[in-house]
């Protein structure tokens, strides 16, 4: 087999390494590893071990001691402005004051039925029998079919029901001069 330059280059490299590692554990460290250096024992070198010092700052107590501090911090814990029992917020939500508005996407969104009843004009309906026609636009549809999402559900005598995702959209009937008012179905009877 023969080896690349590079091959060999990185070869010396990684044997070189390997010795500096087992120097470190046997020679130089023999009571070497991570258990050492976790222990931080003061006696194994000129000065004391750098966790040894951050752990005599802070000497832990044990018991009640410790019980009665942590409950203090509690307390104060709860005590403090804007923090409650019954305060809570979702963790994953972006504060307030990293949008522009505050609001959620839900109410920066323009609401879509009433977007779609201001566009669509309901010029026409026509009934005969069970099958029913609605002219919106300049399009017929029948019940079932869709229009920009919006799918008509029924038709009336002077209007059409459009939804979507559950919420509906009602398009009266339009008269020359614009919407009209809902009537009566029976043409004789006064208001």
């Amino acid at each position: 087999m023969n080896l690349t330059k590079r091959q060999k280059g990185l070869s010396v490299v990684f044997l070189v390494g390997l010795v500096a590692v087992a120097a470190d554990r046997t020679i130089l460290r023999p009571q070497g590893g991570p258990q050492a250096a976790s222990a931080g024992s003061g006696a194994s070198s000129a000065g004391p071990a750098i966790s040894s010092v951050v752990l005599a700052r802070e000497v832990p107590q044990t018991g009640a001691a410790a019980r009665a501090t942590l409950t203090k911090r509690l307390n104060n814990l709860l005590a403090s402005p804007g923090i409650g029992a019954g305060v809570s917020r979702d963790p994953f939500s972006l504060p307030a004051s990293w949008s522009d508005t505050g609001q959620t996407e839900e109410e920066k969104r323009p609401d879509a039925v009433q977007e779609f009843t201001q566009r669509h004009q309901l010029k026409a309906v026509v009934v005969q029998g069970r099958q029913s026609w609605a002219l919106v636009g300049d399009s017929f549809l029948v019940p079932g079919q869709s229009l920009e999402g919006f799918t008509l559900i029924s038709v009336g005598y002077r209007s059409a029901v459009f939804e979507r995702e559950g919420r509906q959209a009602v398009l009266p009937l339009v008269d020359k001069e614009g919407p009209s008012m809902p009537r009566s179905p029976n043409p004789g009877a006064s208001r």
